[in-house]
């Protein structure tokens, strides 16, 4: 664009600045909000399991080519997948700053937005980021008083309106407090866990990349509730009684399907994994967004038992379902962590998937236009070096000032030669096996009772104890192996 001025000169705007990488370092301090994790989270998981329901709609549409159930389910899912798609896009920072230079100008020209006029002659250098906010949680007792508090009110609910003489006051006092228990109960346990794996690993996360692995961990439910629900069962022979059913579909399908489905979401982050570390975090991540989905379904089937029913099934799964679900998914993030980062196949990954999207940038604008909003047409100019530099960690961070000598103290999980991780085959066969021995043990042990010739009392005392050993040792393991991957 030229113009010609009073004075009969041409004038041209002047040049703008180029995308540069930033330097190592770059601080752009942001507020503490530990709590948003969780606003963030509840309010991506609600329409997450809404969008379970409509997938099996569509899916049984298309089976049966019913179109009432395939626009049913399309029109129903439509607005949910806009919306978790508005909610969990990356936000994208672009940076000007001006560096004092005796050669430079007083006028810098940004395309589509005002001028900058300095006082002094500086040097305009321009940024492109993504939001870098790190991943935050509450103190670490916050979450488990609140899912302990859960918890007790659920059972002394169950003593109120199981005792003698049960009043409708502890009755309405259920139905008031039914979905808030529900819905702390279904979630604050996964934050609580996802807490633990993050200050014990100590890895340097932004808020957007976490949140990323914890949906992706929701997306993998979806194949496995609908292979769960429509392809192993007809595959049981008719012939089987419903113990054999149960254990051949709760002890063995599922565990296949469901480990599967987590270790494939996983190969979708291989851009980010740096060694058995991170993609132990990867995998805990994932686990826990499977696990979010699945909560929400039992907690509110729990429900429908009263408060007793609610205060155990809060409990059993807040401290033994949910971290057996992240530590099996963990197990086999680690030892794809440890693969990928001792081939460097995350940044030969992610460079050829970047050089692919320059690509794309480049066929647009020969068209006319501008995508990289450098104010020209000319497609991606940088160097490969650009591209190095934008592709590793650690370029640039937002903190809160108070917080930052913590955040700083992180430590990266760049492979070394000392790294050493499980082969990817026996992790994956550790997470079924451990999977289907939790399924197998919740089903069968009261099944096993009564098969011996127990009693109804000492069939349920004898379920409840292998529950309780059950659970102290996956809270064990998950602490060992936790403290196993930790730098410290």
């Amino acid at each position: 664009m030229r113009w010609t001025g009073p004075d009969g000169r041409v004038h041209k705007p002047a040049p703008s600045a180029q995308l540069t990488p930033p330097k190592y370092g770059l601080l752009i301090h942001s507020q503490s909000a530990p709590w948003r994790t969780y606003g963030r989270m509840m309010a991506t998981v609600l329409p997450a399991f809404l969008l379970l329901y409509a997938a099996l709609m569509l899916t049984i549409g298309v089976l049966e080519w019913n179109p009432a159930l395939i626009i049913g389910g399309g029109l129903f899912a439509l607005p949910l997948v806009l919306f978790v798609l508005r909610l969990t896009r990356p936000s994208v920072i672009q940076v000007w700053n001006a560096v004092p230079d005796s050669n430079g100008s007083t006028l810098h020209n940004r395309p589509d937005s005002s001028s900058i006029t300095t006082m002094n002659p500086t040097r305009m250098e321009r940024h492109l980021l993504l939001d870098g906010t790190p991943l935050e949680f509450p103190s670490s007792w916050s979450p488990w008083v609140l899912f302990l508090g859960c918890v007790f009110v659920g059972i002394l609910l169950s003593l109120a309106t199981t005792s003698t003489g049960i009043s409708d006051g502890a009755i309405v006092i259920f139905i008031l407090l039914a979905i808030p228990l529900w819905l702390l109960g279904f979630s604050i346990p996964v934050l609580a866990w996802w807490s633990v794996a993050s200050r014990r690993l100590r890895l340097p996360i932004r808020r957007v990349q976490a949140e990323g692995w914890l949906v992706a961990g929701m997306i993998s439910a979806f194949p496995a509730f609908l292979a769960n629900s429509l392809l192993t069962p007809g595959m049981i022979p008719e012939s089987w009684n419903s113990i054999q059913t149960d254990m051949a579909l709760i002890a063995v399908g599922a565990p296949i399907i469901e480990e599967t489905c987590k270790a494939l979401v996983i190969l979708l982050f291989i851009p980010t994994l740096r060694g058995p570390r991170s993609g132990f975090m990867v995998g805990f991540s994932v686990g826990l967004g499977f696990a979010l989905i699945e909560n929400v379904q039992y907690i509110a089937g729990s429900l429908l038992g009263g408060p007793a029913s609610l205060a155990a099934t809060t409990l059993i799964r807040g401290v033994g379902s949910i971290p057996a679900h992240a530590l099996w998914t963990a197990l086999v993030g680690s030892a794809i962590g440890g693969f990928v980062g001792s081939r460097g196949l995350n940044m030969k990954l992610s460079l050829a998937i970047a050089r692919t999207q320059i690509g794309v940038i480049d066929t647009v604008e020969k068209i006319g236009v501008d995508v990289d909003g450098d104010g020209l047409s000319e497609g991606f100019t940088e160097s490969p070096v650009f591209l190095h530099a934008a592709l590793s960690d650690g370029i640039w961070s937002a903190r809160d000032p108070k917080n930052l000598t913590g955040e700083i103290q992180a430590i990266s999980d760049e492979p070394s030669a000392e790294t050493t991780s499980r082969p990817i085959s026996l992790a994956f066969c550790f997470a079924v096996f451990g999977h289907a021995l939790w399924n197998g043990l919740s089903v069968g042990s009261y099944a096993a009772a009564e098969e011996v010739g127990f009693s109804e009392g000492a069939s349920l005392l004898m379920t409840a104890i292998v529950v309780l050993c059950m659970v102290i040792s996956v809270i064990l393991l998950t602490l060992r192996e936790s403290r196993k991957h930790s730098p410290l």
